[in-house]
């Protein structure tokens, strides 16, 4: 897998996703507080200063090239408000998982398959990752057909997966291989 300082920008019709910046946090907080947002993440952030210190944690590995997570922002090219993030964290089995969020008021318009898209493309294209995965919380049915449109299949299902600060979820994992993103249609 290929180290990476910084992650260049990637453009889809609609989006720009970017590495997170201190002026992200106003328009993080304002999607990332709301309970429908938090409904299936387990690491909720409760107001803007726990966004702030979220976004601050993030740039501060900037820049390192030893870094193997990466968080970023999902701006709307009109109106250059962020709107979603999306995060990518390299394994060492050269595997590449995922995960976006997007601001409720949006669901259902296709910034998500976008963000998706775009996660999967910087995984395989530029970390050059043999398998990109996620894990979703199974209520979360939008985010499972999300998966589905981006080109992933469900690998594996899990009734009591251990998600992190002591909560237990069904999860489905959700993967894709590089031969097989790269069969995709354009």
């Amino acid at each position: 897998m290929i180290s990476h300082a910084i992650l260049d920008i990637v453009e889809t019709n609609n989006l720009i996703l970017r590495e997170i910046r201190a002026s992200d946090a106003g328009d993080l907080s304002c999607f990332m507080t709301q309970a429908r947002y938090q409904k299936h993440i387990v690491h909720r952030l409760k107001d803007e200063d726990a966004v702030k210190d979220f976004v601050r944690r993030q740039m501060a590995h900037q820049g390192d090239t030893r870094r193997r997570v990466f968080h970023l922002s999902a701006e709307e090219r009109m109106s250059a408000e962020v709107i979603g993030d999306g995060f990518l964290i390299c394994h060492p089995d050269q595997s590449v998982e995922i995960g976006w969020g997007l601001h409720p008021a949006l669901w259902s318009m296709g910034f998500g398959t976008e963000i998706g898209q775009a996660l999967l493309a910087i995984g395989i294209e530029r970390l050059r990752a043999k398998r990109v995965w996620c894990k979703i919380m199974r209520p979360n049915t939008a985010s499972l057909r999300l998966a589905r449109k981006i080109g992933m299949a469900r690998e594996k299902s899990h009734d009591d997966f251990p998600v992190g600060q002591g909560q237990f979820e069904a999860v489905d994992v959700y993967s894709i291989s590089a031969d097989t993103y790269y069969d995709l249609p354009y």
